[in-house]
C-alpha cells in the first residue's frame, strides 16, 4: 500500500468474492478495472468476445455476465478516480511485442532465410516469420541444433539469400565457431540473441542483460561486427531493418541483443510506413567486373565486390582458411597480414554509421542515467520522476553498443555531476566497455540480476 501512487487504491481479492469464483475471478477484476478507468462497457465486452467467443460460446456468455456484474458493482462503490482522457485521434495501431517487431523489421529488410533451434525467449521471432513464409517467399528452417542453424544461414547467405538466425545465450554458445566462419569468408548474417539469466539453463523464463561481453568477443580471431540493443518495441523494428543492411554492406555478422522482458512486452505502435524501407539487395550486381574475379580483393574500404554464385559468368570462391584475393587457401604470411588488415578496415566504416545514443531530460543534469537495451523506458521515467521533484535529471540510452564512438557522448557524460549506469547484470558490463573504449569511468551503478525487469522505482531506490 505504501508503494501506491497518489490517488491509487487496492482492490483485494476478497472484494471480488461475491462477484465470481474460480476461473472467472480474472474477468471480475477486468470488469471492476474497466469501470474504474472509465472504459466503455460495450468495448470491453467486444474484446472479451474476441478472446473467448471462438473457443466456446457458453464460456463466452458466462464471462460476459461476470464482466457486467462486476462493472455494475464497481459503479456502486465510492471511489474517486481520474478518468482516462479520450484518444486524440482515432487511428489504427499495431499491438506488438519486441519479437514481433524484430520479425517485421527482418521482413521489411527482405529476409529470405531464417534458421533456428527453439529456445526461449527468441523462438517467436522465427514463428512470426513462419506465418509469413508463403506470402513473403521466405524459407524458415527448424534445424536439428544451433550449430546447424547458423551454418545453414551462412550457406544460404553465400548463395544470395538475405539470412538470419534467432537464438538465446545457451544456443549462441554453440554458434560461436560459425561466427568466425562468417568473419573469415566475409558473409553477411544477422544474429538475434534473446538474453535470459544464466549460466547454463539459469532462469529460462526471466530476463537479464549479461551477454554483452560474450557477444562482443564471440568467435576466435579478429574481425569486425556491429551490435545493436533496441530499447523499445519500435526500435526492435528499426534496428532489425538496419542490421540486415549493415551486414550486407560490410559483409559480416551483425548482432541484435534483446532480452526476455523486451521480447515479450506488448505495446500499441503506429504502423510502419514500409515505403521508407527498401529491402536489401544481396550481392553486387556490377556486370562490368573483369576476369579474373577476386572475391576477397584488397580495397581501400576493405569491402570487396560480393558476387553471388551462378548469377554471373564469374567463379565465386572463398575458404575458411586464410586465402588469397581469389579465395584460394594460402599460408603466405604477408598475404595473411594484409587480409587481417583488410577485414578490420570495415570496422572504420561501421564506426561512421554508428547510431548516436538517445538523450532525454535536462541538458545540464545533476543525475544522468546511462542505459542500453530494454532499460531505456525505466531510466527515462526515473529521470522524469526526479525532475518532478525539482532535480535536474536525464538519461542517455544506447541502442547500438558496438562500435562505440566516444565523440557522440563523452561531452554529455562529462557535464553530468553524477553518472549512474543502469544494467540488468551483476558486473556492469556496459559501464566497463565505456571505460575500456573511452577512459571514462562510471563510478555509480544500479544493477539488477534476480531475473526481474528493472523499474523506475528500483532505479530510484538505488540512487537514494
Amino acid at each position: 500500500q505504501n508503494e501506491l501512487s497518489e490517488g491509487g487504491f487496492v482492490i483485494a481479492d476478497e472484494s471480488l468474492a461475491p462477484l465470481a469464483t474460480g476461473k472467472f475471478l480474472n474477468t471480475a477484476a477486468i470488469g471492476v478495472a474497466s469501470k474504474v478507468l472509465g472504459l466503455d462497457l460495450d468495448l470491453v465486452c467486444k474484446a472479451l468476445s474476441e478472446q473467448f467467443g471462438k473457443k466456446d460460446e457458453a464460456v463466452a456468455k458466462e464471462n460476459e455476465d461476470v464482466l457486467k456484474k462486476a462493472y455494475q458493482w464497481s459503479a456502486s462503490q465510492k471511489v474517486s478516480v481520474k478518468k482516462l482522457s479520450e484518444p486524440k485521434k482515432n487511428s489504427r495501431r499495431l499491438m506488438m511485442n519486441g519479437n514481433d517487431c524484430i520479425a517485421l523489421g527482418a521482413l521489411a529488410a527482405g529476409v529470405k532465410f531464417c534458421a533456428f533451434y527453439p529456445m526461449t525467449p527468441s523462438t517467436t521471432i522465427s514463428l512470426n516469420l513462419i506465418k509469413w513464409a508463403d506470402s513473403a517467399e521466405i524459407v524458415v528452417e527448424q534445424a536439428e541444433d544451433e550449430i546447424s542453424a547458423i551454418n545453414m544461414a551462412i550457406g544460404a547467405s553465400f548463395a544470395g539469400a538475405t539470412s538470419m538466425v534467432a537464438t538465446s545465450g545457451g544456443g549462441f554458445a554453440l554458434m560461436a565457431e560459425a561466427v568466425s566462419l562468417a568473419g573469415m569468408t566475409e558473409t553477411p548474417v544477422v544474429i538475434v540473441v534473446g538474453q535470459r539469466p544464466g549460466p547454463a539453463t539459469g532462469l529460462p523464463t526471466r530476463t537479464e542483460q549479461a551477454e554483452l561481453e560474450f557477444i562482443l568477443h564471440a568467435g576466435h580471431g579478429e574481425f569486425p561486427r556491429a551490435v545493436f540493443a533496441p530499447g523499445s518495441v519500435e526500435e526492435c523494428f528499426e534496428v532489425a531493418y538496419r542490421a540486415f543492411h549493415l551486414a550486407e554492406k560490410y559483409q559480416g555478422p551483425v548482432f541484435i541483443l534483446t532480452d526476455q522482458f523486451l521480447a515479450d512486452s506488448f505495446r500499441a505502435v503506429e504502423p510502419f510506413k514500409l515505403e521508407k524501407y527498401p529491402p536489401v539487395i544481396a550481392g553486387c550486381r556490377n556486370k562490368t567486373i573483369e576476369e579474373p574475379y577476386h572475391r576477397h580483393a584488397f580495397t581501400e574500404s576493405g569491402i570487396s565486390p560480393r558476387l553471388i554464385p551462378g548469377l554471373s559468368k564469374h567463379l565465386v570462391i572463398t575458404d575458411s582458411d586464410e586465402h588469397y584475393e581469389d579465395g584460394h587457401i594460402t599460408e603466405d604470411l604477408d598475404i595473411r597480414k594484409r587480409m587481417v588488415e583488410k577485414r578490420l578496415k570495415k570496422l572504420e566504416g561501421l564506426k561512421t554509421e554508428a547510431l548516436k545514443p538517445d538523450f532525454f531530460g535536462d541538458k545540464n543534469p545533476s543525475v544522468l542515467f546511462v542505459s542500453w537495451g530494454s532499460t531505456k523506458g525505466a531510466c527515462e521515467e526515473a529521470a522524469a520522476l526526479l525532475s518532478k521533484k525539482g532535480m535536474k535529471a536525464a538519461s542517455l540510452h544506447f541502442s547500438q553498443v558496438w562500435p562505440l564512438m566516444g565523440n557522440q557522448f563523452l561531452d554529455i557524460l562529462a557535464k553530468a555531476k553524477k553518472v549512474i549506469s543502469v544494467e540488468s547484470n551483476a558486473t556492469g558490463q556496459f559501464a566497463r566497455l565505456i571505460r575500456r573504449e573511452t577512459g571514462f569511468e562510471i563510478k555509480n551503478n544500479v544493477n539488477r540480476y534476480d531475473g526481474l525487469p528493472i523499474t523506475p522505482e528500483y532505479i530510484l531506490k538505488g540512487v537514494s
